[in-house]
């Protein structure tokens, strides 16, 4: 019982076999703290990309709960939710496809093609017409939240002239990797009286094409984004931000308790507290730069 009273006194509590310092608050422990958690840091990253290799595809993406998203996010600015569309979610579905198929990450296929082409080869005619693209998420409450943060795409969800949308969710391998495209297309369609005006050739003077040709988002945690049934990069992100928050709590806590002891015994220290204060610090700002959970490009 001694021995393990000894054994705090010396780790926790400034004692004469410390040098009137917890062990715990001593440089060279300290370093020892920032290096282990950088290499728990690495650690989870390198497993986070070999399990993302494996595994790949989301669990948690599904076109009907983002459309539900979307039409919430709508309402919420007092706009109109939209309709589903049919045609739009097969243009979806025919972008994604294509996308896999020529392997681009891209509104505009090396082809050239755009994504108005694969809207009207539905058969939808509009007048107005846009396109959000997202990958390497698992959920889709993060879709659509990446996409609310964006200027460009958020213009594109709370669009008001938009009357329908469509989404596709769809898996596959691109850049070697595999991976889980949405593909989310926003139109509103010419009016009836002028889609059956009997000009074969021509194109309504009124017709508007507006597509958002920005860089899409793409999730991203130590790699971008999320993980599989419980989202994997959101779980080593919440673990990594964790383990930095609960050591710096707990090297605060001693901090204190030596302060509070230094103050009332009006102990008299060689050393200064100015490196452990320094590298205490730096260990709190490497550790929560270290445990960002998103990047959206």
């Amino acid at each position: 019982m001694g021995s393990i009273r000894g054994i705090f006194h010396h780790y926790f509590y400034p004692h004469e076999s410390n040098n009137f310092r917890a062990k715990t608050l001593h440089a060279s422990s300290i370093l020892f703290y920032i290096v282990l958690l950088f290499a728990f840091q690495i650690g989870a990253t390198f497993l986070y990309h070999y399990q993302r290799n494996v595994l790949g595809f989301a669990t948690d993406i599904s076109s009907q709960k983002i459309i539900e998203l979307v039409n919430q996010k709508r309402q919420e600015s007092n706009l109109p939710p939209l309709s589903e569309s049919l045609e739009l979610s097969s243009a979806a579905t025919n972008k994604a496809s294509d996308m896999f198929s020529y392997n681009y990450w891209a509104h505009i296929s090396p082809s050239g093609q755009t994504p108005w082409v694969f809207i009207t080869s539905t058969g939808y005619k509009y007048i107005y017409a846009g396109e959000n693209l997202a990958k390497d998420f698992d959920y889709s409450q993060d879709v659509v939240d990446a996409w609310m943060k964006s200027p460009t795409h958020r213009a594109n969800l709370l669009k008001p002239e938009y009357k329908e949308i469509g989404v596709a969710v769809v898996n596959g391998r691109l850049n070697g990797q595999d991976t889980t495209l949405v593909v989310q297309e926003f139109g509103a369609r010419l009016a009836k009286e002028t889609a059956s005006q009997d000009k074969p050739t021509t194109t309504s003077e009124k017709e508007i094409i507006e597509i958002s040709q920005l860089p899409s988002i793409e999730g991203e945690l130590d790699d971008r984004e999320e993980i599989s049934p419980i989202s994997q990069s959101l779980i080593f992100g919440i673990n990594a931000k964790t383990t930095s928050l609960v050591l710096s709590e707990f090297l605060l806590v001693v901090l204190f308790v030596d302060s509070i002891y230094m103050w009332r015994h009006r102990t008299q220290r060689l050393v200064s507290h100015s490196l452990a204060h320094f590298i205490f610090l730096a260990a709190i700002i490497g550790a929560m730069s270290a445990a960002g959970i998103g990047v959206i490009l």
